[in-house]
Parts: C-alpha cells; sequence; structure tokens
C-alpha cells in the first residue's frame, strides 16, 4: 500500500514526568515512525484487555490499522505516546488519543491505552489529563466513546457524574462528558474521577476503510 505523509509535528512539545513509583517516562506526540512499537504493544495485550478495548479484536494489527493510528494531522486527530526511559530500549508503554467527530466539531473520541504491566501507576490518569488540555486548546469540549454494556459498574459510575449515556449498537453505549476546565477547581476532581471511569472501557474501531468517524481505544487507569 502507498503510505501517507505525515503532517508537521509540533515542536518542543515533549515533557519528561515521574510515576508515583518514581518510573520515569517520556510524554510525546505519536509520530509515524512509532508505528513499529504500537505493533509490538498491541501484541503485548491480553486477551480480555483486547475484548474492552477492541471488542472484536484481531491477532495482529495490520498496515492500514497502523497506518490510521501513526498517520495524525495532530488538530483533528492527536495523540501521545509515551515511553520508559529508564528502561532498555525506552519501550513505548502507553498511548492517549483523541479524533474530532466531523459532525460534531466540538466533540472527539477519545481512547487511552497502557500495556498491563504499566498500569495501575498513574500513567493513564496523566496521559488522559494531558489529553484533555491539548483538545480544549483545539476547540474540543466534549469526549466521546462507545463502552460494553457489561461494564456496569463503570457505566453507573459515569451516570452518577452526569455522563450522557445512550444505546449505540446491541451491547454497547455510547457516552459523552465534557472536558473540565483546568481553572475548574471545584469540579476538577468529580470530573478527573469520571475520566479515569471513562477510559476504562473505551474501544477501539480498527476498520479503516468502513469506519470514517472517530476511533479510541481503552485503559485501565492509576
Amino acid at each position: 500500500m502507498s503510505e501517507s505523509l505525515p503532517n508537521s509535528i509540533p515542536g518542543s512539545a515533549s515533557s519528561i514526568h515521574e510515576l508515583a513509583d518514581h518510573c520515569r517516562v517520556l510524554v510525546r506526540p505519536l509520530q509515524l515512525s512509532d508505528r513499529h512499537e504500537l505493533a509490538i504493544g498491541y501484541e503485548h495485550l491480553s486477551a480480555e484487555a483486547r475484548r474492552h478495548r477492541f471488542f472484536t479484536a484481531p491477532s495482529l494489527l495490520s498496515d492500514a490499522d497502523l497506518e490510521y493510528l501513526t498517520n495524525l494531522d495532530y488538530h483533528d486527530h492527536f495523540a501521545w505516546a509515551a515511553f520508559a526511559i529508564d528502561e532498555r530500549g525506552q519501550p513505548g508503554i502507553g498511548v492517549a488519543r483523541y479524533i474530532r467527530d466531523p459532525i460534531q466539531p466540538t466533540h472527539a473520541e477519545v481512547a487511552v491505552t497502557v500495556l498491563d504491566d504499566y498500569q495501575h501507576r498513574g500513567l493513564g490518569t496523566l496521559l488522559l489529563e494531558m489529553l484533555a488540555d491539548h483538545a480544549r486548546r483545539n476547540g474540543i469540549t466534549t469526549f466521546v466513546s462507545d463502552i460494553l454494556w457489561d461494564n456496569r459498574e463503570i457505566i453507573e459510575t459515569l451516570a452518577e457524574a452526569g455522563a450522557r449515556i445512550e444505546p449505540e449498537e446491541p451491547g454497547v453505549a455510547r457516552v459523552a462528558i465534557e472536558i473540565p476546565a483546568p481553572e475548574s477547581p471545584t469540579r476538577i476532581g468529580l470530573i478527573r474521577a469520571t475520566l479515569r471511569a471513562f477510559g476504562r472501557a473505551t474501544r477501539e474501531i480498527l476498520e479503516v476503510a468502513a469506519e470514517p468517524q472517530a476511533k479510541g481505544d481503552e485503559v485501565q487507569l492509576d
């Protein structure tokens, strides 16, 4: 297949963060050259993680999937990538992305994936908060995604926090949540908790040619 050319990557956008267990991670915009790391990371997801992230999960990501997931314009389709910089080879360990809805441009499908071995360290929360800040700067006010109805605890948590939840298709719910403003201290704790729950069950749809709308993947946060 012919490969698309990536748009320019925002300069000086990388940063280093220390997680709760003192693991240091480099976070920067995802690049086309990261497709190999993305493919390897997908192969290391557990079967259960793939089911919740992708609903119907292929055994491998195709070239078309990798092209779609890494060839970004950094405005309507943006992703942060995290790398464990103190480990050998500095492996990629997490990705957070949004994709703007072309019909509702203030809405974007959100997704975060953290490799199983790096979950429950705060990386997913960090990536999701950084993604929310970047999305707001680009005019996005609402994150949306599909989750499985069998995630009842998460759905109830989202409903109690004010998320909009509607049936999308058999077995799948459509969830929408307003992105918190950084200057809203009275709301940020509740909305961040909601975003954590929201991130646990969102999915990635990989039928690139047949699915032109936004796509997302899933993470278990903290």
